[in-house]
């Protein structure tokens, strides 16, 4: 039995935290509000209840094995103060965050030399109340190969979520973006669920968000195949009319969004590695001032 320190118990943190309890550790959720009961449910299927340990503020924190950051990329430094109470000596960090600067969030903010695994989280999840989660269709995450690796899949055994470690994790990360950074983009631009991609010209938004999404990934490292675009398209054009996703989600709350993270750092590595990313650039600060407006 490991025992975990949880921050950001929202959908992800929440249906992580519940996968944790199934396989028997000690959880801690760090929160803003206290709750004392924990329901994490698949669609279609009866909920798993579950007694909680909350604390709701960083002085209360016990020591741990394992931290999970499990809020959104652009929350993290407003989290400071909880790692700085939660990342003790020996104690290992994993980052379930979309994007692929998982590590370059977090290192900021927590002692130099601390061992940090970054997540690729597949795990579609709603959060209905505090404490009160709902997920469907897959339940997956990818971590490096490597001990740390191989320590946080261990922590799954026995759970709903399957974790495996990858050899070559780069090109995972911009697999997942591929799909997070079209999507994301149009579905927060237009305010509208994936049926809006038959709209007219709106899909070849989305493709060229996504060509560039290939470019970059590609100078970065990734191994993306030729194909990718017809295929990444067609589940777009195939997905139920009414589906959204966590941007669409959080522009319909009034959230702010992470722009940054899933659209911003193609200008990033974009720039870095001298490709030409003229659509992103027109995208990106729409994305921000909706976002801001927000905040």
């Amino acid at each position: 039995m490991a025992r975990i320190s949880l921050i950001g118990p929202g959908a992800i943190g929440s249906a992580v935290g519940g996968a944790l309890l199934d396989a028997g550790h000690e959880v801690t959720f760090c929160a803003r509000k206290a709750f004392t009961r924990l329901s994490v449910r698949k669609e279609d299927e009866r909920p798993k209840m579950h007694l909680v340990n909350v604390v709701t503020a960083p002085e209360d924190l016990s020591e741990a094995d394992w931290v999970l950051v499990c809020v959104k990329t652009y929350q993290v430094p407003g989290v400071a103060d909880w790692l700085k109470a939660a990342v003790t000596p020996g104690a290992k960090v994993a980052v379930l965050q979309n994007g692929i600067e998982q590590r370059e969030n977090v290192e900021p903010f927590v002692p130099e030399g601390t061992e940090i695994v970054p997540v690729i989280i597949d795990l579609p999840a709603s959060r209905k109340a505090p404490g009160e989660v709902v997920w469907k269709r897959i339940a997956q995450a990818f971590v490096p190969e490597g001990e740390a690796g191989k320590a946080f899949v261990a922590l799954f055994e026995g759970s709903f979520l399957t974790a495996e470690t990858t050899e070559d994790f780069v090109t995972r990360g911009w697999l997942k973006l591929c799909n997070n950074a079209p999507s994301g983009a149009v579905l927060a631009l237009t305010g509208l669920p994936l049926g809006v991609m038959h709209s007219p010209g709106v899909a070849e938004v989305a493709r060229a968000i996504l060509t560039e999404c290939i470019a970059v990934g590609r100078a970065d490292g990734a191994k993306l195949d030729d194909e990718l675009i017809e295929r990444q398209m067609q589940a777009f054009l195939s997905a139920p009319a009414q589906e959204g996703n966590s941007m669409y989600e959080d522009r319909m709350a009034g959230r702010p969004m992470e722009w940054s993270a899933r659209n911003a750092v193609i200008l990033r590595k974009g720039e870095k590695h001298g490709i030409a990313t003229p659509v992103s650039a027109v995208v990106v600060p729409l994305l921000q001032a909706i976002s801001e407006a927000k905040a």
